[in-house]
C-alpha cells in the first residue's frame, strides 16, 4: 500500500521518471582498443561504491557488453537482493547482468534515482520478482514497474545534497578507521619485520607447538529451539568483520555445549575462520574478549603465554595472510588444509618485545572503541535521513 506523500510528491512508476537503455557493444566492435569495464563483482553491494574495474583489451572480450556513459546509473539485476548501483563518473562497458538506466529529463535527476533503488523498499520488490533458483534476475520490466516517491527536481537536488554530505561523513569515518590498521601494520613491520621473509632472523617455531590448545567448533542441532535459547556467544563467519570480539549475532545454551561438538573457548584466545566463500581475499581472525563458542568453519588457539603473545598473533597472520591465502582450494566450500595452518613456522621475537606491541595494540583498540561508536552514530544517523528523505519528511 502506497503511503500518503506531501504536497508537491507523487507515486510513479520507475519507467515514467527513467528508461533502461541497451547500447549493445560487439566483441568485434572494439578490437585493438582498452575498456574501462565494470562487471558486478566490481560494484560493492549496498554502499553505491566502485570496488575496482579493469582496462581490458578489446581482443579479451569474447561476449556483448553494454556501454555507459556518465549520464547512466548502472543497476545490477543478477541477484538483486545484493543491493549493486553504481553512479558512473567515466565511460565504459559492462556486464549484461548489469542494466544501463538513464533519467527522464525534467522528470529526475539520475543522483536521486540511484539512492532511491538503493533503499530497502526497492531491494525488497526486486527480490520478490526476480526469477530463477539458483542464479535470480529481475527483468528490466519488473525494474521500471515499481512505483517510487517523486518530489520536484528542486526537492530531489536538496535531498542529494544533504544526503551526499552524509555519505561522505560515512566515507571519512571508514577512512580513519582504515588509517589504524595501516598503521598497526606499520608498527608491525617496524618492530618484527615481515613474518613471511623473516628478514631479522628471528627464531621460529611450528603454530601448533605455540599452542595450549586448538579447539575445533560444532553447531548444535538446529532441530532444537532451545539450543537457541541461551545467552552464550556462539561465534560464526559473519561476525568476523572486527579484531576483536564481545558479542555475537547467535547465542546458545549451556545445554547447547554440553550435547553438542562446540566448545566454550577461554578468552583472549584468536579465532580463524577456515571455510568461506570470504577466503578467496581475506583471512577473518579476531580475538574473543570473553567466552565463546564457534561453528564448524572456524578454529580456535590459545596460545601458551611465555611463548607469544594473542595480539601479536592477530597482526602475525594479517599480514601473513597474502602466503596462506594462497593454499586455498576448493572442495564443497573455500577453505584451508588444518594441517598445512598448524605447521606453519611462526616467528618468536623476544616475548617482551612482543608485549610492548601488544601494549601499543590495546592503545590503539581503545581508540577503535571511540571510532567505532563513531561509526555507528553516522550510520544510524544516515539511515534516519535516507528513511526521512522518501517520505518528505527531510526538506520541504
Amino acid at each position: 500500500m502506497e503511503n500518503k506523500l506531501p504536497e508537491g510528491w507523487e507515486w510513479k512508476k520507475l519507467g515514467e521518471i527513467a528508461i533502461v537503455e541497451k547500447k549493445v557493444i560487439l566483441p568485434e566492435d572494439i578490437k585493438g582498443t582498452y575498456q574501462k569495464y565494470i562487471g558486478l563483482e566490481n560494484i560493492e553491494k549496498d554502499t553505491g561504491r566502485l570496488t575496482s574495474f579493469s582496462e581490458t583489451l578489446g581482443d579479451e572480450i569474447k561476449s556483448n557488453k553494454y556501454r555507459f556513459t556518465v549520464e547512466n546509473i548502472l543497476y545490477g539485476k543478477l541477484r538483486p537482493y545484493l543491493n549493486k548501483v553504481y553512479l558512473p563518473d567515466f565511460e565504459g562497458i559492462c556486464s549484461t547482468d548489469i542494466l544501463t538506466i538513464k533519467t527522464v529529463k525534467g522528470k529526475a535527476i539520475r543522483e536521486y534515482v540511484a539512492l532511491l533503488m538503493r533503499q530497502p523498499f526497492f531491494v525488497s520488490y526486486a527480490n520478490t520478482r526476480s526469477s530463477g533458483a539458483n542464479l535470480p534476475r529481475i527483468n528490466e520490466s519488473k525494474v521500471l514497474e515499481c512505483k517510487v516517491p517523486v518530489p520536484s527536481l528542486e526537492t530531489q537536488k536538496k535531498i542529494v545534497a544533504i544526503l551526499e554530505k552524509a555519505e561522505e561523513t560515512k566515507k571519512l569515518r571508514a577512512q580513519a578507521d582504515e588509517l589504524t590498521q595501516k598503521l598497526l601494520q606499520s608498527v608491525f613491520l617496524e618492530m618484527f619485520g615481515d613474518p613471511v621473509t623473516n628478514p631479522m632472523g628471528w627464531n621460529t617455531e611450528k603454530l601448533k607447538k605455540l599452542c595450549v590448545k586448538i579447539f575445533g567448533g560444532g553447531t548444535p542441532s538446529k532441530s532444537k529451539p532451545e539450543y537457541y535459547e541461551g545467552n552464550i556467544p556462539w561465534v560464526t563467519p559473519k561476525d568476523m568483520k572486527q579484531d576483536f570480539i564481545q558479542d555475537s549475532i547467535d547465542h546458545i545454551s549451556e545445554k547447547a555445549i554440553e550435547e553438542s561438538s562446540t566448545k566454550l573457548i577461554p578468552p583472549y584466545s584468536l579465532l580463524m575462520v577456515i571455510r568461506s566463500g570470504i577466503l578467496k581475499n581475506k583471512l577473518p581472525v579476531a580475538i574473543n574478549i570473553c567466552k565463546v563458542t564457534m561453528n564448524q568453519d572456524m578454529k580456535g588457539f590459545v596460545f601458551d603465554n611465555k611463548l607469544t603473545n594473542p595480539f601479536f598473533m592477530l597482526h602475525y597472520f594479517k599480514i601473513y595472510q597474502r602466503d596462506l591465502l594462497n593454499r586455498v582450494r576448493s572442495v564443497t566450500a573455500d577453505n584451508l588444509e588444518f594441517n598445512q595452518i598448524k605447521d606453519i613456522d611462526v616467528i618468536l621475537p623476544p616475548i617482551g618485545q612482543q608485549q610492548r606491541f601488544a601494549t601499543i595494540v590495546e592503545q590503539m583498540e581503545k581508540t577503535g572503541y571511540s571510532q567505532q561508536q563513531s561509526s555507528l552514530e553516522i550510520n544510524n544517523l544516515f539511515d534516519a535521513l535516507m528513511q526521512k528523505a522518501f517520505t518528505g519528511e527531510l526538506v520541504s
